[in-house]
């Protein structure tokens, strides 16, 4: 894809125009939470010993240890990157790989972009449904990680990715929560009842339970299976299954 011509600030691009919605709620959200890292802690992720940090080291290296495993030269787009960590560990791999991070949350793309410097990467502002026309058969990779459940309609964003892919393009949802149907009801009151109570209601109309059966195109990479022993050593690890999608 080309820059040259994109509106840049802070070192972040971008292809839309701001909207503040989703993010003024979420903001609000990680402050509160207390989840809002400085700019040391980003640098260290996910080797953070804190919050669900320590669940995530080992599904990173599961990612990283695949993208290494291919050939160089790929182009990976990390959907919902945040401040950017995964996309820099990504970009880490190899720097032949071209890496956009994407995000519709200003602050914490321009931490990304402050930090994070690598040549084979680039932070970018986009709603990918106002910019779908730019990203057209551009990816081989495509993540989502710990981004799939800020999306409504998943049949219809997976529908649009996939037009972003390349042939044998890949789409890879990472450390994200899936329910069974009977189970959905009872997550969404939950999800509600949780951001009631933190004060920022409206963040329950942008968080979804996504069904499990959404999921039967995919193959799955990794699942959780709980292990004594690891439990006894003390050893964590995301309690969330890796789900990949090959386009043929």
């Amino acid at each position: 894809m080309d820059f040259s011509r994109v509106i840049q600030q802070q070192n972040v691009y971008y292809l839309t125009p701001e909207d503040t919605g989703f993010s003024k709620y979420y903001l609000a959200v990680r402050k509160k939470e207390e989840r809002i890292l400085k700019d040391v802690e980003v640098r260290k992720l996910p080797n953070l010993d804190r919050d669900e940090w320590p669940y995530r080291i080992k599904s990173t290296a599961r990612f990283t240890n695949y993208i290494a495993a291919k050939n160089d030269g790929l182009q990976i787009l990390t959907l919902g990157c945040g401040n950017g960590w995964f996309a820099n560990k990504i970009a880490e791999v190899s720097t032949k790989n071209e890496v956009i991070g994407l995000d519709v949350n200003r602050e914490e793309l321009e931490q990304a972009a402050r930090i994070f410097r690598a040549k084979n990467i680039r932070f970018v502002y986009a709603d990918i449904f106002k910019a779908s026309e730019l990203f057209e058969a551009q990816f081989d990779i495509i993540t989502l990680n710990g981004a799939i459940q800020y999306f409504e309609d998943f049949d219809g964003l997976m529908q649009l990715l996939k037009s972003f892919l390349k042939p044998k393009g890949e789409i890879h949802i990472i450390d994200s929560p899936f329910y069974k149907s009977t189970e959905i009801a009872a997550a969404q009151e939950r999800t509600k009842e949780y951001y009631t109570t933190l004060g920022v209601p409206e963040m329950a109309n942008h968080y979804y339970a996504h069904d499990e059966n959404l999921l039967q195109n995919f193959d799955t990479l990794y699942t959780y299976k709980r292990n004594i022993i690891y439990k006894i050593l003390g050893k964590k690890d995301s309690p969330f299954s890796w789900y990949r999608f090959k386009k043929q």
